[in-house]
């Protein structure tokens, strides 16, 4: 059975495929697609479809908004709505740029996670997303923007752990990451380790099944590794 949100972004590929736009996937519509085992997991229903796109330093988001006009996107009118806000259909799609400054917005990394974007396949369909690393580097970001200190009831923090938990070879992958990444994203993870709320609260962030909540001494040493990647790096030196 595929992922709960691969209508989703199947519908939104295939708007923005035609528009030459560099773009990727991001957010919480994609946590599936990140793990080892996407079908065994359940999906987090998600209210919208996270999009990055390029914006070149000497283009404007202008540029952009009358590209998606074009096909077939609508600028959100709701009161509430940030600016890079759209419709397409009855879906939400967050079309963020990667120089969001144009639009007030920080989307410190987005530009370097684009860069190192993949293309993934899954119920017929290829789909261009961040890499789990990148994943992990923008969601720890927004959890410390928006998540208030919240390591109990955060979505950003349970797509973080989520991801940990789903890929087997998580800390490999972030040892040979992009150093910019690796090097924002090991620190980061030593202040978790480091703060007991956020261990209290790591078991909430699984699934409450037996099995699920079995695998919650991997997670714990995954994260222990991963905080411990620095000093092996520098042993290797």
């Amino acid at each position: 059975m595929p992922p709960l949100n691969i209508g989703a972004l199947r519908a939104v590929a295939g708007k923005l495929d035609p528009t030459g736009l560099n773009y990727a996937f991001t957010g919480g519509s994609i946590v599936n697609l990140l793990i080892d085992n996407p079908e065994f997991s359940p999906a987090r229903p998600t209210d919208d479809v996270d999009v990055i796109v390029e914006l070149l330093s000497t283009a404007r988001y202008s540029d952009i908004e009358a590209t998606l006009r074009q096909h077939g996107f609508e600028h959100d009118m709701s009161t509430d709505a940030p600016i890079c806000r759209w419709r397409l259909g009855e879906l939400t799609v967050d079309m963020m740029p990667t120089q969001g400054e144009q639009i007030g917005l920080n989307t410190t990394w987005f530009a370097e996670v684009l860069d190192h974007s993949i293309e993934t396949e899954y119920a017929h369909t290829t789909l261009r997303i961040v890499s789990p690393v990148g994943f992990l580097v923008t969601k720890y970001l927004t959890f410390t923007e928006r998540g208030e200190g919240d390591f109990y009831a955060s979505h950003d923090l349970e797509d973080f752990i989520t991801v940990i938990d789903g890929r087997a070879k998580i800390v490999e992958e972030i040892n040979d990451a992009p150093e910019d990444l690796r090097n924002y994203l090991i620190p980061s993870i030593q202040l978790l380790e480091a703060n007991e709320d956020f261990l209290e609260a790591l078991s909430g962030h699984l699934p409450p099944d037996s099995a699920s909540q079995l695998r919650l001494p991997q997670l714990q040493q995954k994260l222990k590794d991963i905080a411990a990647l620095n000093i092996i790096k520098h042993k290797q030196h």
